[in-house]
């Protein structure tokens, strides 16, 4: 596992957060939640300051102009199928462009990531991920455990409020050969 120190403390964090899938939660401002998302990752040992957010939702979400008004980059991005694709393309380009940071997904099943998680990881990037609570969390494709392949992995529930990441049950494999 990628451990943080006050190097790690430096680097840009950018999180990938489809709305849909993981939504602000009832009776909570949009910006509440970005805050708590902040809060959380300032407690594992990155800044706040380091930590941007792309929010990805359909256009008639109804937090969007919230999402503007706080500052905080609001993307329409369509049906599911849609936001998968732009989420993809964002992350993809966000990692070529920004060596050696962390990248965080926060979508209802972050395990479809899970082929560019392994890339991102051999090249030394943290990768954080956040799913609501009762989703697969298997790689599709190799079928192994999420956690074996991220540095650490929220609840979405218990991110939006700021909480602690789950609890880390396996030592991190060798991923040079699985799940490409």
């Amino acid at each position: 596992m990628s451990s943080l120190t006050s190097e790690n403390a430096e680097t840009k964090v950018a999180v990938f957060w489809d709305v849909e899938e993981c939504p602000v939660p009832d009776g909570v401002e949009p910006s509440v939640v970005c805050e708590n998302i902040k809060l959380a990752l300032e407690k594992k040992g990155y800044r706040p300051c380091n930590v941007s957010i792309r929010v990805y939702g359909e256009r008639t979400n109804k937090f969007k102009d919230d999402f503007l008004l706080a500052d905080i980059m609001f993307l329409p991005a369509g049906d599911e199928g849609a936001r998968f694709m732009r989420m993809c393309n964002d992350f993809f380009c966000w990692g070529n462009d920004n060596r050696k940071s962390t990248l965080m997904v926060m979508s209802r099943d972050s395990t479809e990531f899970a082929s560019s998680f392994v890339m991102y990881k051999n090249l030394n990037f943290n990768i954080l991920v956040a799913q609501p609570e009762n989703v697969d969390r298997k790689c599709p494709v190799c079928r192994k455990p999420l956690e074996m392949i991220i540095t650490d992995e929220w609840v979405w529930e218990s991110l939006s409020a700021g909480g602690d990441p789950l609890p880390k049950t396996q030592e991190e494999p060798d991923l040079s050969n699985s799940c490409h």
